[in-house]
């Protein structure tokens, strides 16, 4: 009898546990799951790590990125599923957006900004 509760409770467990993980749990990742405000807020911190900025230059940043967001959006609608012409756009689009904050940083703060940039991930949810 303890065996079979013990073995219905492992069960159950497990049963529980296992949607969750396949839904990604909450752990490291999850880019698509994100909203875009979150996802603009997590480039953002990833984009800006060890560089303070200014009252003046993180208004300015966040509509760089504000604008770059929403121009992304129209350019994968546009694309109507051609994966490599949206790949290519999305490139050229955050190079353009990069050159835009740029234009907002320091020299010093540049220099950071291009190492946080180099240590981003690259392809699927990447800068």
């Amino acid at each position: 009898m303890k065996n079979t509760l013990r073995v219905i409770a492992a069960v159950a467990a497990f049963a529980i546990a296992t949607p969750a993980f396949a839904q990604g749990g909450g752990g490291g990742g999850g880019g698509m799951r994100m909203s875009p405000a979150e996802r603009a807020a997590r480039q953002k911190e990833q984009l800006f790590a060890g560089i303070t900025l200014t009252a003046d230059q993180s208004t300015k940043v966040d509509t760089i990125m504000a604008q770059a967001g929403r121009k992304q959006m129209e350019a994968m609608q546009a694309a109507g599923g051609d994966r490599a012409a949206m790949m290519e756009t999305m490139q050229k689009m955050n190079a353009e957006r990069n050159d835009a904050l740029k234009a907002v940083l320091t020299d010093d703060q540049k220099k950071k900004f291009e190492e946080n940039l180099a240590a981003m991930p690259r392809g699927r949810g990447g800068v």
